[in-house]
């Protein structure tokens, strides 16, 4: 409310509803960086059935939305408009598949070696 009412007075428009969903933000930086999260998305997720891609999709966004990696607060930033623990319960079941984790590590090593050169220099730690 206080929110609102601090847009109003600099003569910005606030969004009334507070359980607008932001993964469909319509401002043209909200439009951005939910293309490059899809885009990065899709190129891990190759391989993957669609449930799952739209996991993975919604797992990034609400991580970046909520800049944090617990599971409840990532549920809550993506405001889903059903109980939280219903999404909780699903993502878990997601989690949980090996064939993710497989699929998604190969994705992610095809996507690192593209960058990596005959004199690149690897430190591991």
């Amino acid at each position: 409310m206080l929110n609102c009412f601090l847009a109003k007075k600099q003569g910005k428009e606030f969004p009334q509803n507070t359980k607008e969903n932001p993964m469909r933000n319509s401002t043209p930086e909200g439009k951005k960086v939910q293309y490059q999260i899809q885009a990065f998305a899709k190129r891990l997720t190759k391989g993957l059935s669609k449930p799952k891609k739209k996991f993975i999709s919604q797992m990034l966004f609400g991580i970046q939305a909520a800049r944090d990696v617990k599971l409840s607060n990532v549920a809550r930033s993506l405001q889903e408009g059903i109980k939280l623990i219903k999404t909780e319960d699903r993502w878990s079941r997601h989690m949980m598949s090996k064939d993710l984790t497989q699929k998604m590590n190969e994705q992610m090593v095809k996507e690192g070696s593209r960058h990596v050169k005959e004199d690149t220099v690897l430190a591991i730690d």
